[in-house]
């Protein structure tokens, strides 16, 4: 996928499909669902930061998220394939703000739903933010200007 000039460089985050029991009395995709998508997705984009999910416990770092706003714009049933796409939108000193939107694997144009977040760099002995590593905000900086530049890679 090609990005929008000037805006941040998206990353494939999740693929799924949407399960008959993941639907709810209506017939569409339960919102529970969809905050397993866009938390998998997430961990996506921090691994494509460098962030390693596997050396969490001992190196007693991890990710706090801290916001979600989430537009629901399609409906999604039984049956349909779901991409989603991640971008990062702004770099803190402890946070990271992101975008992910998810769509039809036949319509990656046609955002279904997107989330806009924010998660921060969390000590697990503390219990508190800290600092970015330097590794993750340089490469999420970079992810941003790739996107600004017309880069399509992440």
């Amino acid at each position: 996928m090609q990005p929008i000039a000037g805006t941040a460089m998206e990353c494939e985050s999740a693929r799924t499909v949407v399960y008959p029991w993941q639907c709810d009395s209506m017939g569409h995709f339960a919102t529970q669902h969809y905050m397993k998508v866009f938390d998998d997705a997430t961990y996506h984009l921090l691994g494509a930061l460098g962030y390693s999910l596997r050396d969490a416990a001992k190196a007693q770092r991890g990710w706090a998220d801290v916001s979600h706003k989430i537009d629901y714009l399609s409906e999604l049933r039984a049956g349909d394939l779901l991409v989603a796409y991640s971008s990062v939108q702004r770099v803190g000193n402890t946070s990271i703000a992101y975008r992910t939107r998810i769509a039809r694997a036949d319509r990656p144009d046609e955002d279904c739903a997107v989330l806009a977040g924010v998660v921060v760099h969390f000590d697990l002995e503390r219990r508190c933010a800290i600092a970015l590593p330097d590794a993750i905000r340089r490469a999420a900086r970079a992810a941003m200007s790739a996107g600004a530049s017309g880069s399509n890679t992440l």
